[in-house]
């Protein structure tokens, strides 16, 4: 029996706009179809497949379906659907089916029996981005770290644009503490998304821990030119300011004398000395940090003013 209001094309709308990850357009966010809830996936899903005009659709639809049943805890559910989508596409012959017998084993808590599928699929299809990725996220839950490096690294290597891989790279490197290696990749994924002021930010923040502040003051602004008011970047471009001028650097930049009296060249905790920044410049960075903190926080919470008596107290330190 139908849903209340049912309405087929509708349904094969709302399915399609799910497993494509965006919305149609026209569709608005009130009318619910960006929401995913796997109940409501299954019930439409079952529902269409009794009116799927194609074959094509058909499997999208019941994939989809069976992967809603795993999400809601219906293990035997999603079986009964694999079983149905093996009457039509075997196992061996079909990398997507694997994929599905792989998703079933994570659901059993079979996790190196998913690896192992995952792996053959790959030796059937070794550019199928749906699996690099499941064998990734198993690797990574069974914490298999270095293992899942090693095969993003590959993954990356042959999908240089892949945003999501950079950043999930990126991730790992850090719990693993290579930070040389965390930066390059959010180099990477600078290049690709240089609008997004959050991976200016992050880069800026490994920048600063490998001792490097002035490009870190740099990319810091870069951050807030895209997001003028983020905290975030406001309290790393204080941070990097002030370490510019406290460093080595200023000692040595007043040293030289004349015209670079005022400047500070900024060194890296290698000993390598970067681009000379002007002082003034520097100088005023941190106390337009100082003033759109102490700004944002009076804006904010005006009813509380022990916070923006501790964030003044902290500014002026």
């Amino acid at each position: 029996m139908a849903p209340p209001n049912y309405n087929a094309a509708e349904a094969r709308q709302k399915l399609a706009s799910l497993r494509m990850g965006l919305s149609e357009p026209g569709i608005t966010a009130s009318q619910g179809f960006n929401a995913y809830d796997p109940t409501e996936v299954v019930t439409l899903g079952l529902e269409l497949l009794k009116t799927s005009e194609t074959e094509i659709e058909w499997f999208a639809v019941l994939e989809q379906v069976f992967v809603a049943c795993l999400d809601k805890g219906d293990i035997r559910g999603a079986s009964a659907l694999l079983t149905k989508i093996e009457s039509r596409f075997s196992y061996d012959s079909s990398v997507r089916v694997k994929r599905l017998h792989g998703l079933l084993a994570e659901s059993h808590g079979d996790f190196d029996r998913a690896i192992e599928i995952y792996n053959a699929a790959l030796e059937q299809d070794e550019v199928n981005v749906l699996i690099h990725k499941r064998l990734v996220a198993v690797l990574v839950s069974q914490g298999k770290r270095t293992e899942a490096i090693e095969r993003l690294v590959v993954y990356v290597d042959a999908f240089m644009q892949d945003v999501e891989g950079w950043t999930e790279l990126a991730a790992l490197y850090l719990e693993e503490n290579m930070l040389q290696q965390a930066a390059f990749c959010f180099e990477e994924l600078l290049m690709l998304r240089p609008q997004n002021h959050l991976y200016h930010v992050r880069y800026a923040e490994l920048l600063y821990t490998l001792g490097k502040f002035d490009p870190a003051v740099k990319y810091y602004c870069a951050a807030l030119e895209l997001c003028r008011d983020n905290v975030r970047a406001l309290c790393g471009l204080r941070v990097a300011t002030a370490a510019v001028l406290a460093g080595q650097g200023k000692e040595k930049g007043a040293a030289t004398g004349g015209k670079n009296a005022k400047k500070v060249v900024s060194v890296t905790r290698e000993g390598d000395e970067v681009d000379v920044v002007d002082s003034e410049t520097i100088t005023a960075l941190s106390k337009l940090a100082n003033d759109r903190l102490s700004a944002l926080y009076t804006e904010a919470a005006p009813e509380y003013p022990m916070i923006n008596t501790v964030v003044k107290s902290w500014l002026s330190t």
